[in-house]
């Protein structure tokens, strides 16, 4: 189904950076939307970008409601991370001087200050997260200075979320899958000379090529950015790079205590609020068993 797409990027507060970040949101109207239809909002994993959900919308926006025969959604709205996509390359100026990663905390105090601006006033709110898109999901449903996010469900895909009881448990097992982890992206190539060179470069390598080549597609052109590098002959050449940086993509995975949070919130939520939880059919970083009954 067709559809038209708007971006908006407000300077909202953070905890972290004085005077704010750029919160990065795309709305997607499909041509046949049902005003009372579900507004779905949707969250990236790591390393990734809001586009990457627009083959998912493509699905999504052909769905109707069994019961009225009209399509499902009202619209759609995917965010960046602020240290990720298109945000990245708005947030780069206050991003540089920090000295870690921002944690994914941000994230969801980026939508809950979204939210309070009155942008998505009178949607119902469908909250889908990837991965470190889950977590935010979730800690956007905790009111602090801001308030909470109402949904009325969630949707979580492959979550990061493990107890600290677990990950205890299987302590040398988690810290070894991450430091493998941490090792795989430091040494990830992060620059090329041209966007046709990394797409190249992707097809060929894991865990690129195994991705549905319309997702591929759509990390090169908005999972990469522009940046500047100096020759050896001292002149400056433009190339491309990872818009999220491998310092901040390592972060994310290095922030035990707030998946703890994560879990235990998911515990007591609304019990009336369905949560719906997807996982891959390959557990390659976090076991099923970590998930709360």
């Amino acid at each position: 189904m067709a559809y038209r797409t708007t971006t908006v990027a407000p300077l909202l507060p953070s905890r972290r950076v004085r005077g704010g970040l750029r919160f990065v949101g795309k709305c997607y109207a499909p041509e046949k939307g049902n005003p009372d239809g579900v507004t779905v909002v949707l969250f990236h994993c790591a390393g990734s970008h809001k586009e990457a959900w627009e083959p998912t919308l493509q699905h999504l926006f052909s769905q109707t409601d069994p019961r009225t025969g009209k399509p499902l959604l009202r619209e759609a709205w995917a965010f960046d991370f602020q240290s990720h996509g298109e945000a990245s390359v708005l947030n780069e100026a206050q991003l540089k001087p920090l000295k870690a990663g921002i944690p994914v905390d941000e994230y969801a105090d980026g939508f809950k200050a979204f939210v309070a601006t009155g942008a998505l006033s009178g949607h119902r709110l469908v909250g889908i997260g990837h991965s470190l898109g889950t977590s935010a999901v979730i800690l956007s449903t905790i009111a602090d200075d801001v308030p909470s996010v109402n949904f009325e469900a969630i949707v979580l895909v492959e979550p990061a979320l493990i107890t600290r009881e677990v990950y205890n448990a299987n302590l040398a097992e988690r810290e070894g899958a991450l430091k493998l982890m941490n090792k795989a992206i430091s040494k990830r190539r992060d620059v090329w000379d041209s966007r046709e060179a990394a797409r190249d470069y992707f097809e060929q390598r894991f865990p690129w090529q195994m991705w549905d080549p319309s997702v591929r597609e759509l990390f090169v052109r908005h999972g990469l950015k522009e940046t500047t590098v100096q020759g050896p002959d001292g002149r400056a050449t433009t190339k491309v790079t990872l818009a999220c940086s491998k310092d901040h993509e390592r972060s994310a995975y290095s922030q035990d205590e707030v998946y703890y949070t994560v879990v235990d919130r998911i515990q007591s939520l609304d019990p009336a609020v369905p949560v719906h939880y997807i996982l891959g059919g390959r557990p390659d970083l976090m076991c099923a068993l970590s998930l709360p009954s």
